[in-house]
């Protein structure tokens, strides 16, 4: 769990995870990292917390949506499982339009961090 977290909190690693062919434009600084989503939404993290089992991320200001992102895990016999928690302020129709392409952001993340470690 150590080596996820570790991998997690660098946020120059998030290049790696994000899906090459819906991002564009990936900057970042030792506290935040940004990107340009589907060639349109730019969106921006700050990280504010790293803990030995969750990190927290909070969208920037200039963002189109307010948000905050967690990432939760749990050791387990000898292996790691966790979760991805995004936290968004959205009206119904906002929801709709943006539930599948985030859900599936969130899978490539997950996927790409699992042959990453691996």
């Amino acid at each position: 769990m150590e080596r996820i977290v570790g991998f997690l909190s660098e946020n120059e690693n998030f290049r790696v995870l994000l899906p090459s062919n819906q991002i564009s434009d990936f900057k970042c600084s030792k506290d935040q990292f940004s990107f340009k989503f589907a060639g349109q939404i730019e969106l921006a993290l700050e990280k504010i917390e790293v803990t030995t089992e969750s990190l927290h991320f909070k969208g920037l200001p200039s963002n189109p949506i307010d948000f905050e992102l967690f990432v939760y895990l749990q050791q387990k016999k000898n292996h790691t499982t966790g979760f991805i928690l995004v936290n968004a302020q959205l009206n119904p129709m906002m929801k709709m339009l943006i539930q599948n392409p985030l859900q599936k952001l969130l899978s490539q993340i997950a996927e790409n961090l699992a042959l990453q470690l691996n």
